[in-house]
């Protein structure tokens, strides 16, 4: 009987050192895969989020018609230095 009982407190203590082991290593955290091409002053649009609106929307759509106005004022100032 003595011997069952030593075979199964070491089996116990090996199985609790394999469970203590597996569990306190913490996996590699993921690397974030986010990707801003927008404008940096456009970033607090997407705050809107938090009232209901899509704010990522908003921003690509603003983004877009400030783009829009760059090439505008670009070509209009290309045209006044001929």
């Amino acid at each position: 009987m003595n011997g069952v009982f030593k075979a199964l407190s070491m089996g116990l203590l090996a199985g609790l050192i394999f469970i203590q082991a597996s569990c306190s290593k913490e996996p590699p955290s993921p690397k974030p895969a986010v990707v801003d091409n927008g404008r940096p002053e456009t970033r607090s649009i997407e705050a809107a989020d938090s009232i209901g609106y899509n704010g990522k929307e908003i921003r690509h759509k603003l983004d877009k018609a400030l783009d829009a106005n760059d090439a505008t004022n670009k070509q209009m100032e290309q045209a006044a230095n001929q």
